[in-house]
């Protein structure tokens, strides 16, 4: 792991711990503390909430929101548009598709 310094689209900076080989699509905001594992790749303007942990391999896609101290498992996928409310666990290696809303406090299992 290591700490970054990313420029938010609003022109605050954040350090955020990454690990290598992660890859930040454009206009991305990523809140304080947020964690993000090895072999990520983040979308198009996705919204990272602080304290939430992403884990290695994961695939956020383009305009997505994960909220507050959310966590998504390794191998996981979020698809475009979809929607992580606070305080969610997404467990290891599901998928969750386009246009999906997960309401706050909601977890899913692994392999889902």
């Amino acid at each position: 792991m290591s700490t970054i310094t990313h420029v938010n689209p609003d022109g605050k900076t954040v350090l955020v711990n990454v690990g290598s080989n992660v890859t930040i699509g454009y206009g991305v905001t990523i809140c304080e503390n947020a964690i993000i594992g090895w072999n990520v790749t983040i979308g198009e303007y996705a919204n990272i909430g602080e304290n939430s942990y992403i884990g290695w391999n994961a695939t956020i896609g383009e305009n997505v929101t994960i909220g507050s101290c959310s966590t998504i498992g390794s191998y996981s996928t979020i698809g475009q548009n979809a929607i992580i409310g606070e305080n969610s666990y997404i467990g290891w290696n599901a998928t969750i598709g386009e246009n999906v809303t997960i309401d706050r406090d909601t977890t899913i299992g692994p392999d889902a």
